[in-house]
């Protein structure tokens, strides 16, 4: 079917929701049949993107779980040391050889029931965030067309920009809902409480203020991240993948360099999180009957965001802030990848079935 054809055809674009292709493209070829075309609608149903979000979440979650239980263990020590890095493989050796390698997936339960909402909402959020700033984004373009300019209707500045408000506010909707559960999994990593219920219960009984205590500098981390991740994101795959077709390896190149880059930025808010997550507690020992129990004597360390700070820069100065760095590039590169891959992936998926 010629081109000209496709785009005087109104009423066949209305009935399959399809977004019109730039005026560019009228002139390609009219040998070109609908079957070369990649379809991409821009009213993907929001039953769609929770599905895929929800996979998406599980997939990340489960991979790099143990990168992030030994971040944790890090991040949580007040000892000062002078290689973070070695600390990272002496923490790793020491907790696999003293509790065993199942040990690194302990909490891991605890966010399966948070992740899967969570993602649900924060990919939901970022979609309709991305259609309202740059409405006709995914555009019908022929597979083997390859270029740049006339590809993309709008600047890769302001793909940035809307990326990096869909970060913020999808993050936001994300943190609200993990928050809670954060806090228990990071205890649970350090050894403590039978299990998530347990600690839920010893933590409710001191005045449940430890669920939410972090949230100011979760979200003071956190949206500066997802921000910075999404935008970068947008901007690496409007470059590499100008068509906006299904390409697994450039969501996957561009997931990985995003979250490395927004990991590194953050790092010194994360390490000030985990410290209000933990309260100064230390790995539970067998020694002191700690460990699967509640903490013995347990008092709040840090009241806020500023104590934390204070406490940090006093004892370990301007590398206690990058404790854990290497950890969280490594876990949050390759967690974006699989994220931002599984998801395009199940949404992919859903799409060819008409879900």
């Amino acid at each position: 079917m010629p081109t000209t054809e496709i785009a005087s055809n109104t009423e066949a674009q209305a009935s399959t929701s399809l977004i019109r292709w730039p005026t560019v493209f009228q002139s390609i070829d009219d040998d070109v049949s609908i079957d070369d075309w990649e379809e991409r609608s821009h009213d993907t149903s929001l039953k769609v993107h929770m599905v895929a979000g929800s996979f998406a979440g599980l997939v990340e979650h489960v991979a790099i779980f143990p990168l992030d239980t030994i971040r944790t263990h890090v991040q949580s020590s007040s000892k000062n040391v002078s290689s973070s890095s070695l600390s990272s493989i002496e923490t790793t050796i020491d907790l696999v050889s003293k509790r065993g390698a199942a040990f690194l997936w302990r909490g891991s339960m605890t966010l399966a029931w948070a992740v899967v909402p969570a993602h649900a909402a924060l990919f939901s959020m970022y979609e309709n965030i991305m259609n309202i700033g740059l409405p006709g984004r995914h555009f019908h373009f022929p597979v083997e067309t390859h270029c740049k300019e006339e590809c993309n209707a709008y600047s890769g500045q302001r793909v940035a920009f809307v990326g990096f408000i869909a970060g913020s506010a999808s993050g936001l909707v994300h943190d609200l809902i993990m928050v809670p559960a954060e806090t228990i999994k990071q205890r649970l990593q350090l050894g403590y409480y039978k299990n998530a219920l347990h600690a839920i219960n010893r933590m409710a009984l001191n005045g449940g203020h430890s669920f939410y205590r972090s949230l100011p500098i979760t979200l003071a981390m956190s949206l500066p991240y997802s921000s910075l991740m999404m935008a970068c994101n947008e901007t690496i795959r409007y470059y590499i993948n100008p068509t906006g077709t299904y390409s697994l390896t450039s969501f996957l190149l561009a997931g990985a360099a995003s979250g490395s880059f927004a990991a590194a930025a953050t790092t010194p808010l994360d390490v000030i999180r985990t410290r209000l997550n933990t309260q100064g507690l230390e790995r539970a020992k067998t020694s002191t009957g700690e460990l699967g129990a509640a903490p013995r004597h347990f008092k709040v360390k840090y009241h806020g965001f500023f104590e934390a700070y204070t406490s940090i820069a006093r004892t370990q100065g301007l590398k206690g802030f990058f404790r854990g760095a290497g950890l969280r590039v490594l876990q949050l590169g390759p967690s974006c990848a699989l994220s931002w891959g599984a998801y395009e992936s199940a949404k992919h998926i859903c799409s060819t079935i008409n879900l």
